[in-house]
């Protein structure tokens, strides 16, 4: 980078300083005070992390995950979850641990390091593979980004890399481990299996009807129908919301109007320079000697312009660029210090203008080449427009929505209809729901909705609940429609379901004494009886070829002294197997690929152990506390 710097990036790394030397002096904190108490959600030593902050990273976090839990329910339904929002609170705590343990060891990262590393990410580069700020800040508004912002998560992402990378570098292992570890990984072992399964002998086991009712009389708590409810309920979210907005031809030709800069490119150019240095105080007699200098260099090159880099190279006072002809890549307007952006932006293609004059000295620019204003086609982005004007328009709406929504569950609290038909939703009806769980129905299963469903005023008062948000921009008010008190169930209702069961326990019983009976018989040297082997087949640590991973373990902990050899277990299904090892067979040759892959992959283990262990000696040592009363993680200890 060339060492005279444009007022753009002069006011920039100010900013940037100023937010990196905060960052090392007092933490990252520093830029969420100013909330009371009740805000702090935990704090890592003097350092205190904010109610908003922590709802920001959970937001991100859900946003991130959500199109992978798609497919999901139960995995969707974690990130609504206590649970989530806590490993996003450590996480956040774990990063601050070592953000602070940074600063106290007094590592810093400069402007020069930080541009240097985002001028090098490839997402920020025009068509020209040169880093355009046109794009980068482009980029980052589309993520709600600003770049102070940016470069401060850019920073502490380089701080806390530093850091581990100081604490992972004896992550070393032996290549006489590694060794071990390749033929251990790459033996292959012969097995059989021999299954009991329950199915096999449940036809068999008898039941009598004495033993149910035995049974049911020594377990009556299980044959309780618990106090429940059914209930009609209302969802409001912004895919109903949807429904009812569009979007015209006209709003959208006016928008793309009314947007017109962000379809366009920045005018670039691309400029090589040689700067004469004198600095802005200095006597007249300096800056006329230097200005002459330049004059004379401006003579040659304009006779031969070809000496343009050679001539850059000896005298240029900018040795960022002199060592490149003077090769200061492609410019925007307003990056550059006024005088030079003026001269270079009003010069054609190919011009050599100056001596120009700047704080820094004189400057000879030479015009290299001009990257013109291109607008895209609105028929290439109208897509893009719809998008986003309906999204604005689905938030309005949802908004407005849900005003209404929560003021008429209310105010028309015996119905739910009135709400429905005006908002154009459906009346939905649960099945039997209780104050612990709602079943498979995740909307209704939050604890604060189905505490308002049991409530007196739900249940006496026949109210509608109030509106609850289930899931972000979800939602859900109900009104109970059917009651039923907790009640002992009769015996005869579910004396043939308990018989079911004692037959299918009686036959799980049966498969494992089976099982440990014949691998009884073939450790003493015996066969078993009609046994019906699995074909062998040849498996490895990594290729378990669909061997059970319990069995897995079992099979290579056998020793290779005596074969064959057996072990049994109980597996999924109440199953019981006996495993029988026939052939070990060692690796013959060890490739450097092999060993490479696995020393790598150790190495890793033993960083990320290493990190673990670190971070939790830095929590242990830093008086971490954790207001769960303001996040709702009563139980969750610190």
């Amino acid at each position: 980078m060339f060492d005279f710097i444009s007022k753009y990036k002069i006011f920039s790394q100010a900013i940037l300083v100023l937010i990196v030397l905060t960052f090392a002096l007092f933490g990252v904190d520093s830029y969420f005070r100013g909330q009371d108490s009740a805000q702090v959600v935990a704090e890592v030593g003097n350092s205190a992390i904010s109610q908003q902050e922590l709802s920001m990273m959970v937001r991100q976090e859900q946003d991130r995950l959500r199109p992978q839990t798609q497919a999901n329910p139960q995995a969707a339904e974690y990130l609504q979850t206590p649970e989530f929002k806590n490993s996003v609170l450590n996480n956040i705590i774990q990063r601050r641990l070592l953000l602070n343990q940074a600063k106290s060891m007094g590592m810093m990262v400069s402007p020069e390091e930080l541009r240097e590393v985002i001028s090098g990410v490839p997402a920020f580069f025009d068509d020209s593979g040169e880093f355009s700020v046109e794009k980068y800040e482009r980029l980052l508004k589309a993520q709600n980004l600003s770049p102070a912002e940016f470069e401060i998560q850019i920073t502490q992402d380089l701080l806390v890399g530093r850091l581990q990378n100081v604490v992972t570098q004896t992550a070393i292992v032996s290549d006489s481990v590694v060794s071990r570890l390749v033929k251990q990984r790459g033996q292959q072992r012969e097995v059989s299996q021999l299954i009991f399964s329950p199915a096999k002998y449940r036809e068999a086991i008898t039941v009598t009807d004495e033993e149910v009712r035995a049974y049911f009389d020594d377990n009556r708590s299980l044959f309780v129908l618990p106090e429940r409810a059914k209930v009609e309920y209302l969802v409001l979210n912004e895919e109903s919301a949807a429904a009812s907005v569009s979007v015209s031809e006209e709003e959208l030709e006016q928008t793309y109007q009314d947007r017109l800069s962000e379809f366009q490119t920045v005018e670039e150019r691309k400029a090589s320079h040689i700067l004469i240095s004198v600095i802005e105080d200095a006597p007249d007699s300096e800056k006329a000697a230097a200005k002459a200098q330049a004059e004379e260099l401006l003579a040659v090159i304009k006779d031969d312009p070809s000496q343009f880099g050679p001539l850059a190279l000896e005298f240029s006072n900018d040795p960022g660029s002199a060592e490149n002809d003077g090769d200061l890549g492609f410019l925007s307007r307003g990056l550059m210090v006024e005088p030079f952006d003026k001269a270079l932006f009003e010069s054609d293609k190919g011009a050599i203008v100056g001596p120009i004059q700047t704080q820094y000295g004189f400057h000879i620019i030479r015009v290299d080449d001009v990257k013109n204003v291109e607008t895209t086609p609105f028929s290439e982005v109208k897509a893009d427009i719809e998008k986003d004007i309906r999204k604005s328009k689905v938030e309005e709406t949802y908004l407005s929505a849900s005003q209404l929504f929560s003021d008429r569950v209310y105010t028309d609290y015996d119905s739910l209809l009135p709400v429905a038909e005006e908002l154009g939703l459906t009346v939905q009806t649960s099945d039997w729901v209780t104050r612990e769980s709602a079943g498979y129905n995740t909307l209704l299963d939050k604890p604060e909705l189905l505490q308002a469903i049991f409530s007196a005023e739900s249940l006496d008062e026949k109210r509608n609940t109030e509106a609850f948000e289930v899931q972000p921009k979800t939602l859900v008010a109900a009104r109970v429609i059917e009651y039923a008190l907790e009640e002992d169930m009769a015996f005869d209702d579910v004396a043939g379901e308990v018989k079911d069961f004692l037959k299918s326990q009686g036959a799980l019983d049966k498969a494992v004494a089976e099982g440990e009976s014949a691998l009884a018989a073939l450790e003493a040297g015996q066969e078993v009886e009609g046994a019906e082997w699995s074909n062998p087949g040849m498996v490895t640590l990594v290729k378990r070829q669909g061997l059970h991973p319990e069995g897995l373990r079992a099979v290579f902990g056998v020793s290779k002294d005596t074969l064959p050899a057996h072990v049994g277990m109980p597996i999924d299904d109440g199953r019981y197997v006996v495993f029988r090892v026939s052939k070990i067979v060692d690796l013959e040759e060890v490739t450097e690929d092999d060993l490479n892959t696995a020393k790598n992959q150790l190495e890793q283990m033993m960083q990320q152990q290493q990190m673990s262990a670190y971070i939790a000696s830095l929590r242990e040592k830093a008086n971490v506390r954790i207001n769960s009363d303001a996040i709702g993680l009563d139980g969750l200890s610190n």
